[in-house]
């Protein structure tokens, strides 16, 4: 199971945490630091060392979810990429040779949930303040799985509070997400959503658009406007539903499930990957075939992830699925042939 971190970020550390986690530190080749031999420049963050963190530390693995706070809200998130224990490494960033464990972050996002809002999911205590860095524990996940079907479910929603754009005569923060190549994701993968409906209808499949999907626009046209307003399935439970609702784009042959289809436009290919496996887990005789959607750049990263061991393990028991990795270009070049040429005998 995913886990889920909270991570404290004092007074005293925020501006390191500013230099070497929201803008992403330059290594000189000269750098002490041979664990990031391999990197040019890397988001970077660590803990002290004590036995309760230790132990914490010891259990965190690539993926797992971090939440950062400071001064009564957590104000931004990422993921674990990967760990190493070097106090020269802490030495060297923030001149602290106690902090000797070492994580590296992706996916940064900035965020605002007021620590009461967290507070409330977790069930703690209203006044709670979280006190060092900490693993969340399973009493506290079991209590966010009462109001989420999973806990990265939970993280893209916590994702969706983010900051408010500054406001006139304001400066944005150094640390705000380019807003040029956001915009470019979010192009991207309303490009390749559209492309995946334009094929599943041309080949006379219903298609269904994923909830919060149906009113993008792409080159003037609606997402949802040819396909089906909802899903009408027999025998699928609720928490398989509220999964299934949120797949970027799926072919159905009457309420027979053709294919389903991930779009990943960004570095983070976890969403898709545990949606897929999560429904497989809950309809587990279903067969199906699922594609993750990435750039052909991704294409060893997304294969990667699919082929951990916990993914590896949900598919192996569900015999008659497949998961499969798509590029954005073979989407593009199929929706070019079928303009070109007419339905082909197979697209995927």
């Amino acid at each position: 199971m995913t886990r889920l971190y909270l991570v404290p970020v004092g007074k005293d550390w925020i501006d390191h945490f500013e230099s070497t986690v929201s803008t992403p530190i330059h290594l000189p080749e000269d750098h002490p630091i041979p664990e990031l031999e391999d990197f040019s420049e890397v988001r970077i963050w660590g803990t002290t060392k004590s036995k309760r963190k230790r132990r914490f530390f010891e259990a965190m693995e690539s993926g797992d979810l971090l939440l950062f706070y400071n001064e009564g809200e957590f104000f931004a998130t990422g993921r674990v990429s990967q760990t190493f224990e070097n106090p020269e490494a802490g030495n060297w960033l923030w001149n602290s040779a106690s902090s000797r464990f070492i994580y590296t972050v992706t996916d940064f996002q900035r965020i605002s949930i007021p620590r009461a809002e967290l507070n409330r999911i977790l069930g703690y205590s209203d006044n709670y303040i979280p006190q060092g860095f900490m693993q969340v524990s399973e009493q506290a996940i079991n209590r966010l799985l009462q109001q989420y079907t999973s806990v990265e479910e939970a993280f893209q929603d916590f994702r969706n509070s983010t900051v408010d754009p500054p406001t006139a005569g304001d400066q944005m923060p150094h640390s705000a997400p380019d807003v040029e190549e956001e915009d470019q994701e979010v192009r991207e993968h309303t490009e390749i959503q559209w492309y995946l409906i334009q094929l599943g209808l041309k080949h006379n499949y219903d298609v269904y658009v994923a909830k919060n999907d149906r009113n993008l626009v792409y080159e003037g046209q609606r997402l949802g406007e040819e396909c089906v307003d909802s899903l009408h399935l027999t025998g699928f439970s609720d928490a398989a539903m509220r999964i299934i609702e949120y797949v970027d784009v799926i072919w159905l042959d009457g309420d027979y499930i053709v294919k389903l289809f991930e779009v990943e436009s960004t570095t983070n290919v976890y969403s898709g990957i545990l949606r897929m496996t999560d429904f497989v887990v809950k309809v587990p005789n279903l067969a199906v075939d699922m594609y993750i959607a990435a750039p052909l750049a991704d294409m060893e990263k997304v294969r990667r992830e699919m082929d951990r061991p916990t993914f590896r393990h949900v598919l192996a028991r569900a015999e008659h699925c497949s998961l499969q990795y798509l590029s954005f270009e073979e989407i593009r070049e199929k929706n070019q042939t079928v303009e070109r040429a007419g339905a082909l005998q197979t697209v995927f």
